[in-house]
């Protein structure tokens, strides 16, 4: 079966198994140990990190779903998807206290990857609310870890990949909330420094996020920036979003510049500054879900996203621009363009959050792409950027050593818990991991 990232930039021809229980994934490990597999969750990682010729899918592993309303713990398998949880949880009064941008992707993905979303400035990463992890380590081998009981796998897990071993069951604590809604006010800034300032003047609200205009060369930066909060009023009447699937051909007329700059100056003046409205969580958190296949709409060549951190510093803003300008100067435009502000990081090895600013850039590929991303590298090897890794497929050994300083502490662990590379993913073997 042919399998690919989110990106649909690199295709694989794979296998892929089902077990269905313990043992049949414990025999699988034995048995694949010589030639390599990995754990694939919904496919929602952009570049490779979630590929391989082997491929185990926990699809018809059991699902455990147990809430304790009580105490707000959840219990489930981690082949569940955030949207699977959303449906439990939220019409009893709970919340994921972090949730990426889609709800299509599974709890054991969201761990691997140690997942963030628009409130990493307060809250944190996914991890951060794991009471524990059950994992299936390479010698067949079920542990439990947690962030007091063998920790050392535990922050190694989260955000590793996968590449620990097989994340089965896990157990998640939850945010108490009163209505479906979001409380959201608008907040207009005309260029790159009056949004960096206003992301930071802002940092009191839950949730914070800037959607950017990258393409308007006299107000480059210009934004809008979304501040949200739980709402204490409204009912948990939480119904399943409808989605949607548009042609592809759709992407042919609509993702070219000329395009793309009307939809940026209407979507910049149909919001009004100091807006206040209502969203419900589905309409705030993943808007890009409405629409199933809009991956699809980059064209055959297929697009990647990059997030970058830059790590916080007096120069964070002429780095932003710089970066930018780099891109469009040889010809790649984004897309879709967001800022945000994150705190402070966690004890995980291969975690991508750390205090700084993050920038999120969608380019439509082409054959120069490979290139040109090599000549980014060169100019800003030392600039303090870091790549996230669940959406990456170019970055090279040599920049992802020199940015990922808990590498060597990964390297080291990885050699104790799998030893003969059993979980291995084309990321990983193109970083050398």
């Amino acid at each position: 079966m042919y399998i690919s990232g989110w990106g649909n930039n690199l295709v694989v021809n794979s296998k892929i198994i089902y077990p269905k229980n313990i043992n049949e994934i414990i025999g699988i490990i034995r048995d694949y140990k010589s030639k390599g597999i990995l754990v694939r969750g919904m496919g929602r990682s952009y570049g490779d990190v979630a590929l391989n010729e082997n491929i185990i899918s926990l699809k018809y592993y059991k699902k455990i779903l147990d809430l304790n309303e009580k105490d707000g713990l959840l219990k489930c398998s981690s082949n569940v998807t955030i949207s699977e949880i959303n449906d439990l949880i939220i019409s009893k009064g709970w919340f994921l206290n972090i949730t990426p941008g889609s709800k299509f992707v599974s709890v054991g993905g969201a761990i691997a990857n140690d997942v963030h979303g628009k409130n990493h400035h307060k809250d944190g990463s996914f991890s951060d609310y794991l009471e524990q992890i059950d994992i299936i380590k390479e010698n067949g081998e079920v542990v439990s870890c947690s962030n007091k009981t063998n920790s050392e796998l535990f922050y190694a897990t989260c955000g590793g990949l996968g590449l620990t071993g097989v994340i089965i069951n896990v157990k998640i604590k939850l945010l108490k909330i009163k209505s479906k809604n979001i409380d959201v006010k608008i907040v207009k800034t005309k260029n790159f420094e009056q949004t960096i300032q206003k992301l930071n003047d802002l940092k009191d609200y839950k949730y914070l996020v800037a959607w950017t205009d990258t393409l308007n060369k006299k107000n480059k930066g210009r934004s809008i920036i979304f501040c949200g909060e739980h709402s204490s009023d409204g009912d948990l009447n939480y119904k399943k979003q409808k989605n949607y699937k548009i042609p592809s051909i759709f992407g042919f007329f609509f993702m070219n510049l000329i395009c793309l700059k009307f939809f940026n100056l209407f979507y910049y003046l149909f919001h009004k500054n100091n807006q206040i409205m209502k969203k419900d969580i589905n309409n705030f958190f993943y808007p890009l879900d409405v629409i199933n296949n809009w991956n699809k709409l980059y064209g055959k060549n297929g697009f990647t996203q990059i997030q970058l951190l830059i790590k916080q510093n007096k120069n964070s803003k002429d780095i932003l621009i710089e970066i930018i300008d780099f891109f469009s100067k040889k010809g790649f435009y984004s897309y879709l363009t967001t800022l945000k502000e994150y705190g402070k990081g966690n004890e995980n090895l291969l975690s991508f959050g750390e205090k700084g600013l993050s920038i999120t850039l969608d380019f439509a590929l082409n054959n120069d792409f490979l290139k040109v991303y090599k000549e980014f590298e060169i100019k800003f090897n030392n600039k303090d950027i870091k790549v996230y890794l669940a959406k990456d497929s170019f970055m090279s050994q040599t920049f992802f050593k020199n940015t990922y300083s808990k590498l060597n502490n990964f390297i080291e662990l990885q050699k104790k818990v799998n030893p003969n590379s059993t979980f291995k993913s084309k990321l990983s073997q193109r970083l050398g991991l």
